[in-house]
């Protein structure tokens, strides 16, 4: 659920305020958490312990006529098998415990700034119940409104939206033989490796969203797109802004199940577009910009620096990312404008002949200077393209130059 009021929605401050804010609501759940909790664990079903004991007594009676080889004793032996794998199917099926045990109850409660989410361990109409309880208190405790669009009450299989994370339960559909303490029984109970265990994951609209968002192409269809934007920019650039991107969306993803399966195909998507957008500003096709930049497994721009060295650049790939490690490396935004400085001279950029805001050729060309960086305030484009490239110098046509001037060249840009 999303707490609304009107003094901390935006602004680098609001997570303190929050944080301030709703300490009362921290208590609050708190207090509730140790009202609602009972029981240490949830009862098994009666159909699981018939189940499993017949399946005990049969296996006992195979182990008895183990060695007998007359017709009939073969025979009894063949029909207990047949009825222990036929319990054991049924078994499988069973839950183990009885997810509305009345003497077992659990409330679990997190929130990240002006965000919360509470899990009930029980019934739907204990669910209304706290949802109301929560509701009230923050209405005339607090004196604040929750965001009716993003608040309700959702089943654990079916999961909900927290942070940009889709939370919901997981049972896994394999077993495992498991023998409890004492069991003397032939053979051992089957249980799932995993059952009703809560886990985060990644939804698929918010790699879809974000795919369209950075111009990636269609992610549904698989249909990948150049970058126009990013055609301006040294290919060691382009390259750097899209690790910055897919690194910083991997990042934040880190802690759901299953991440790297997850991420794949946005990986596919931005790692498409990259090759598109390159071969766009080659003129050529992906394939051969692919064949060009391969070096072994990986994709990798090299450079040479104005002292004569090589630098390598090597395209982000998820089997060498490896998960943060520090809890607050976890949630860093994508920065996709945080790019290295280029390694080209200006006599080799203006020898280059291409306007750096329209990729225009031919023609005569000059070079707009400002003093300092900190003078450029990013609100234009052609200013934000100076900052991310740390560059005090930008190369533009004569048309593209005057319109600058006139404060009109991110209009003209709109039309690339």
């Amino acid at each position: 659920m999303r707490v609304e009021d009107g003094c901390h929605k935006n602004g680098a401050g609001s997570p303190i305020l929050a944080n301030v804010y709703l300490h009362e609501l921290d208590e609050f759940m708190e207090q509730k958490k140790q009202e609602f909790d009972r029981g240490k664990l949830r009862g098994r079903t009666q159909e699981w312990n018939r189940t499993t004991s017949t399946m005990g007594h049969l296996r006992e009676k195979i182990k008895a006529l183990k060695g007998d080889t007359t017709p009939e004793a073969i025979t009894r032996r063949g029909w207990y098998e047949q009825k222990v794998q036929e319990l054991a199917a049924l078994q499988k099926r069973l839950p183990a415990s009885n997810p509305l045990d009345p003497d077992y109850r659990r409330l679990f409660y997190v929130r990240y700034a002006d965000d919360y989410l509470i899990g009930i361990s029980g019934s739907k109409q204990e669910a209304i119940a706290v949802f109301e309880e929560v509701k009230t208190f923050l209405n005339t405790k607090l004196q604040l409104t929750i965001s009716e669009e993003k608040s309700g009450i959702h089943h654990a299989k079916e999961g909900t939206a927290f942070l940009g994370y889709v939370v919901q339960t997981y049972t896994s559909e394999h077993m495992h033989k498991v023998r409890s303490k004492g069991y003397t029984r032939v053979g051992a109970a089957m249980r799932r490796v995993l059952r009703e265990k809560m886990q985060l994951r990644i939804p698929e609209t918010r790699m879809s969203e974000f795919c369209q968002r950075k111009g990636y192409g269609d992610y549904h269809r698989l249909q990948p797109s150049r970058n126009p934007s990013w055609l301006r920019m040294d290919d060691e650039e382009i390259l750097l802004g899209y690790n910055a991107e897919m690194r910083g969306v991997a990042n934040y993803y880190a802690l759901a199940n299953g991440a790297k399966r997850g991420l794949q195909q946005l990986m596919y998507m931005a790692e498409s577009s990259f090759l598109k957008t390159l071969a766009n500003k080659h003129k050529t096709s992906a394939t051969a910009v692919a064949s060009k930049l391969r070096q072994g497994r990986d994709l990798a721009v090299t450079t040479k620096t104005k002292e004569g060295k090589t630098r390598r650049y090597v395209l982000f790939k998820l089997r060498n990312w490896k998960p943060p490690q520090k809890e607050e490396d976890v949630d860093k935004a994508p920065q996709s404008h945080k790019l290295r400085a280029s390694q080209s001279s200006l006599e080799q950029r203006l020898e280059a002949r291409i306007c750096e805001s329209r990729e225009k050729t031919g023609g005569y060309f000059e070079v707009h200077h400002v003093r300092k960086l900190k003078d450029v305030k990013g609100k234009q484009e052609w200013e934000q393209i100076m900052i991310a490239r740390k560059r005090k110098t930008l190369i533009l046509c004569i048309e593209c130059h005057d319109l600058l001037h006139a404060g009109k060249l991110s209009n003209r840009q709109k039309k690339f």
